[in-house]
């Protein structure tokens, strides 16, 4: 009998400061002749710096990330699920809720048996740093297609990091704390790094890794081996000594902060590929989702003709996948043509006015239906 899991978003926005606070506040503060704290830096809240963030609590608030609409609200969810998920019992569930409350970070509710709501108190500001009026910092777009909100102009300390579904089920199944730490320290590295900055690769010193990590695990052994474990999520390379030079500075002019990490003598590269690559896969999939629907309307035109918006064709894309999006276009294709041959216009003519009354909720449906069954065989 399989084990039921939580069915999670495609792609996932979460605060770089939420990152930051869960795998652990740099406490190397001094830089070069000044101070660099990371609370002030990222306008982190008191209570997220105060809560003790064990494995299971990082990965509940990970879930519930994964899982919350554009409000941050869960209209239900299983304990039972969400335990599974998170590879955890049962009651742990319960106690990190209770805490999480304690905390003000979220509130909850039990509506019958192991089913509960979980709403993410301050969500746009808390866990997405998000601010509609704020007077510093870099301005972002608040990006509609992935959630359903309005087109004002935010700005941000930190801004947010897209990680993809599979990076989430892959963090989620991390068991060892420290493990996971260094895997949120990198991804939002990368961020900074390779979207923000476009370098090639994201890079951690070994004082960077250490000064996050307890420390009775912050020596480079013990880091290298973590490390090669994340190789299921990331490309890694651990450069050492001689390869730090050769590697970084040949071939290339690095940044003043990259040569600092090279004095290090230890640094392990990172980067994510394929589909872990949220931001690279959802621009791929915007083209190919286009293409894909272009294809599907040059066929229908025969029968009728409906109209679905570009933000809604990459709304769907990005929610279910360009693979079911695909397989749904083919499936309704087929349909329509079996209905055509075989059944009569009293049935044929009722099912094209459907579609052409609203083909984004019609395609949605059974778009929703393939990804639940693969969910359900993960």
């Amino acid at each position: 009998m399989s084990v039921q899991k939580l069915s999670l978003k495609r792609h996932t926005l979460i605060a770089n400061k939420l990152l930051i606070v869960m795998s652990g506040l740099n406490r190397n503060t001094k830089r070069d002749n000044s101070y660099y704290y990371e609370k002030h830096s990222f306008g982190l809240a008191k209570n997220f710096v105060d809560i003790k963030w064990t494995g299971s609590l990082m990965k509940q608030i990970l879930a519930y990330v994964a899982k919350c609409n554009s409000q941050g609200h869960i209209s239900i969810i299983s304990e039972q699920e969400l335990a599974n998920t998170i590879q955890c019992s049962v009651r742990t569930v319960q106690n990190n809720n209770k805490l999480l409350e304690d905390y003000d970070i979220i509130r909850w509710d039990r509506l019958w048996g192991d089913y509960i709501q979980v709403s993410l108190n301050n969500y746009l500001e808390a866990f997405l740093d998000l601010h509609k009026e704020a007077a510093d910092v870099q301005n972002i777009s608040y990006n509609p297609e992935m959630l359903d909100e309005d087109h004002n102009t935010y700005t941000s300390k930190g801004g947010y990091t897209s990680v993809s579904m599979e990076v989430i089920y892959q963090l989620l199944a991390i068991k060892n704390i420290n493990m996971l730490r260094l895997a949120l320290r990198a991804l939002y590295v990368y961020e900074s790094d390779v979207n923000v900055k476009k370098d090639s690769e994201a890079l951690l010193s070994y004082t960077e890794v250490k000064h996050i990590l307890p420390k009775y695990i912050g020596y480079k052994a013990a880091i290298k081996e973590m490390a090669s474990k994340l190789s299921t999520i990331f490309r890694i390379d651990i450069l050492e000594k001689d390869d730090c030079v050769k590697t970084l500075l040949e071939e290339k002019q690095p940044r003043k902060s990259i040569i600092e990490k090279i004095k290090d003598g230890f640094i392990l590269s990172f980067n994510l590929t394929g589909a872990h690559d949220s931001k690279k896969q959802k621009e791929i999939e915007k083209i190919r989702g286009e293409h894909a629907f272009a294809q599907f309307k040059n066929f229908f035109k025969s029968f009728g003709h409906y109209s679905i918006k570009k933000e809604d064709i990459h709304s769907i894309v990005h929610e279910f996948g360009l693979d079911i999006i695909e397989k749904s276009l083919t499936s309704v294709q087929r349909y329509l043509q079996q209905t055509y041959i075989e059944d009569s216009m009293d049935a044929f003519r009722p099912l094209v006015h459907e579609m052409e009354s609203n083909f984004f909720t019609y395609i949605r449906k059974i778009a929703n239906g393939y990804y639940q069954a693969k969910i359900n065989a993960l």
